[in-house]
Formats: structure tokens, sequence, C-alpha cells
């Protein structure tokens, strides 16, 4: 069951106008991959524009799969020693947008992924992460900690 303040921020017109911006967003992001899509088949013929892609999402799966993989290994053996970073949920969010990026099929989307996963796109993700959702984390953690002792638990 949803929680009441997540059903509650769609009555905030400010949260509708953030979330109908973030749709459109998208929206314009799979317009551009269609379009350099077809762009693409023209030129090299459709079975090579989708091999491309089909070998950008298997790189994409293997290098920032393994990154998410190392990053949560980070997160929690950071929670199982009592430090909170909130930079390092930061940079797994990243990593996890970067992923469904260029796992998704388009040419766009993979530019975005791929700029998102390099440091610098990184680096401007996780600030405008940790300004949009920073106040939130410290309960991520908390339910964290809790997981990481739960776990280490024999039964």
């Amino acid at each position: 069951m949803p929680q009441p303040e997540w059903l509650a921020a769609f009555t905030s017109r400010r949260h509708l106008a953030q979330f109908f911006s973030d749709i459109l967003l998208l929206g314009l992001l799979m317009l551009a991959d269609g379009w350099i899509l077809v762009r693409v088949a023209r030129a090299v013929g459709v079975y090579l524009a989708l091999a491309l892609e089909a070998s950008v999402a298997i790189a994409a799966t293997v290098v920032v799969g393994s990154s998410i993989v190392q990053q949560i290994r980070t997160i929690r053996a950071a929670a199982r020693d009592g430090s909170f970073r909130p930079a390092h949920y930061a940079v797994l969010a990243a990593y996890v947008v970067a992923a469904i990026l260029l796992v998704l099929p388009g040419f766009a989307s993979d530019v975005v992924g791929a700029l998102i996963y390099l440091p610098p796109g990184r680096y401007l993700f996780v600030w405008v992460f940790l300004r949009r959702n920073g106040s939130r984390l410290p309960v991520v953690y908390e339910y964290l900690k809790l997981s990481v002792y739960s776990d280490d638990v024999a039964p």
C-alpha cells in the first residue's frame, strides 16, 4: 500500500509540475532516440543499427552492472561500520539511471546514459540528486542498517 505522503504529493501543484516535466523530458528523449535510430538505420542498414544497439546494451550490462554491485558493497560496508555518506547513495542512483538509459534502445539515451556514467556527468547528477533527495537518504540509511545487521545474523 502506498505511503500517504507519496499520495499527498500529488495534491501539490509544484510536485505535479515537476512530475510532468520529468515525463516530458523522458518523452523528448524517446523521440530523439527514434529519430536518430531511423537516421542511423538509413545510413548503415537496419540490422547493423539494431546490432549496435544490442551490443551497447550488453556492454552496459557488464560494465555498469559491475559498478552497481561494487557501489552496493561500498554502501553496505559503510553501513556496517556505522558511517553515512549521502554521496554514495547518489552515485548508486547515477549508476542505476545510467544503466537504464544504456540498456534502453536508442542512441540518444545511450549518450545521456554514458554522460551520467562518466565522472563529469556523474558529479552533476550526484549534485542534482542530493539537492532533490538528500533529506530522504537518512531514512534509507536506517533501513539499510537494519538490513545489514539482520543479514549478518546466522540462522
